[in-house]
């Protein structure tokens, strides 16, 4: 489905003429595909859940499928919206291109810190039988690197909001409107 979706993009003859609701979009069925789809496969196959259940891996599944499905969604609609409900027909695309990139970047990199330290959660208490708080000493680097993520996803999402707020008119089209 993605691979023919990008397929049809290109082929197309059409002009976009939103391309940020099409990056975002394009950005939710990738991040759904591999949060919920290649992820939670994986994560819910009897042989891994045995170890992985209730770990951080179910933590690194749960962000990146909830981001993906939800959160990318919302902010495609909002991008689709604002502008109908705003009256612009052509705005800056900058900002709320920088907010979809450091939030998916900060996303992939918080998944990627939970799943290591899921990972490593489970090995340490599942297979060597360690105590939770040993297991969780072993995970602090994960953990701060995680919450390194969290706020750079912040910052992403402040952004988003900011240029959904302010969102106006382009310089040419406001003096061409005049």
């Amino acid at each position: 489905m993605v691979w023919d979706s990008i397929r049809h993009v290109k082929e197309r003859q059409q002009k976009i003429e939103n391309p940020l609701v099409w990056l975002l979009a394009a950005g939710c069925a990738i991040y759904h595909l591999v949060g919920a789809g290649v992820w939670g496969f994986i994560h819910t196959l009897p042989q891994i859940n045995y170890y992985t259940h209730g770990s951080q891996v179910t933590v690194s599944h749960g962000h990146m499928a909830f981001f993906g499905a939800y959160a990318l969604l919302n902010f495609t609609i909002f991008y689709y919206a604002f502008p109908q409900l705003k009256g612009v027909t052509h705005f800056r695309q900058t900002l709320g291109k920088w907010g979809f990139w450091i939030t998916s970047l900060a996303m992939f990199a918080l998944g990627l810190a939970f799943g290591v330290a899921g990972v490593l959660q489970s090995y340490l208490e599942r297979v060597l039988g360690l105590g939770f708080m040993t297991a969780q000493a072993q995970m602090q680097f994960w953990f701060k690197i995680a919450i390194f993520s969290g706020l750079e996803f912040f910052v992403g999402v402040v952004i988003i909001i900011y240029d959904l707020l302010k969102m106006k008119q382009s310089a040419p089209e406001r003096i061409a409107a005049a």
